[in-house]
């Protein structure tokens, strides 16, 4: 990778577009680091979409006020001095920084409506994986406009006794998205709203942030587990959890609380629709195609048990899930970089867990860039 700017004890690299900052020290010093390193990216995302909605007054002063507190003034300690540290390092009000990182589970309280998301994970380990290790590969599906700006793998490196994290998000929104810790515990997102109620509630802390304190703060998956079974959730939404030696999804409605779905002979996949049969809901399809997606992964990972390795795990989320046509591609995979359905694949990642390696992806054509390697191993020393 290649250092283009330092502040401090950050550091900033690109490679093949992905931004990179390295931070280091106390919260309110890596959140400085954080801002100072990447003021030109934020202020073009912020543009981008945050300015509208202000101006469009769908975020008047009002609502401005509830989606701070709701996110700063409910936040721990840590999101406080991190948060206050942006706005030093950036020079922006506390309010456009918290806006920034709010955003996308703002989106989801304005659509309202239905699920407009999908997104999917696959986790490979024990006797699925070809050497036993642990190997996710996860695609973020979403809006087109999120590959207007650049997409940020965002390693932090506290000195107040928090573990170390690493994760992908966008400039100004540095919450858990895709993301590891330094003990090999690993978290992504999925909007579940679909399945779980497309209920936001407004005055629950915001989950979002609460991601970076577990993965700050937890050192395996039988911890984060108890964690989520502790908490009630501000939006409906699935997640993948796993560590060095398992795999498990939490499915999340802001309604009704949190199942845990354990994989299936060490093999797991993740979409937007509750598979979880304590519900008790039918099996539901989604505007973006989950059950086509999910049943596609279930697939591609029984036909190559035991085999699963990192390249491999590329090549399985490579694969597209619908022709040139627009009709679904047989033997086919998950991948949408054109818009055919309800979103598109904003950024595709591949994590080896064991080995603390992750590629990224972007596989829109128009802003094409082919799998990057980040060695956490090194950044984290």
């Amino acid at each position: 990778m290649k250092l283009v700017k330092e502040f401090k004890a950050g550091k900033l690299y690109t490679e093949n577009n992905f931004l990179v900052p390295v931070l280091e020290g106390s919260n309110l010093e890596m959140g400085e680091q954080y801002g100072a390193l990447m003021l030109d990216s934020m202020q073009q995302t912020f543009d981008l979409v945050v300015k509208h909605e202000i101006e469009s007054g769908s975020l008047d002063q009002e609502a401005i006020d509830l989606w701070v507190n709701r996110a700063y003034g409910t936040g721990s300690i840590r999101t406080k001095e991190f948060y206050q540290g942006v706005a030093l390092g950036t020079g922006w009000t506390l309010e456009n920084v918290v806006l920034l990182d709010q955003i996308m589970e703002y989106g989801i309280y304005k659509e309202k409506l239905h699920s407009f998301a999908g997104c999917t994970s696959i986790a490979s380990f024990g006797d699925q994986s070809k050497d036993g290790g642990m190997y996710i590969g996860r695609n973020l599906d979403w809006s087109p406009a999120f590959n207007k700006f650049p997409t940020v793998f965002t390693v932090r490196k506290p000195n107040d006794g928090s573990y170390k994290i690493a994760t992908a998000g966008w400039p100004g929104m540095y919450c858990a998205f895709t993301a590891m810790n330094e003990h090999g515990v690993y978290l992504d997102v999925h909007d579940g709203t679909s399945m779980g109620g497309s209920i936001v509630f407004l005055e629950r802390p915001s989950l979002l942030n609460t991601l970076t304190d577990l993965l700050s703060e937890t050192a395996d998956l039988r911890s984060i587990k108890s964690r989520f079974n502790g908490m009630l959730n501000s939006l409906s939404i699935i997640f993948t959890l796993a560590d060095k030696n398992e795999a498990v999804s939490v499915e999340g409605s802001s309604l009704g609380g949190n199942r845990i779905r354990k994989a299936t002979d060490d093999a797991l996949v993740v979409a937007n629709s509750f598979f979880n049969e304590d519900w008790g809901l039918g099996k539901r399809e989604t505007v973006s195609n989950s059950l086509r997606r999910f049943s596609n992964m279930t697939e591609r990972l029984a036909e190559n048990r035991g085999e699963v390795d990192a390249q491999l795990t590329r090549d399985l989320m490579d694969l597209r899930i619908f022709n040139e046509d627009g009709s679904f591609k047989e033997n086919g995979g998950c991948t949408k970089p054109a818009l055919q359905d309800a979103d598109l694949t904003n950024y595709q990642t591949v994590f080896d867990i064991n080995d603390q390696k992750v590629w990224i992806k972007i596989p829109v054509p128009e802003y094409f860039a082919d799998w990057t390697e980040i060695n956490l191993k090194e950044l984290w020393k």
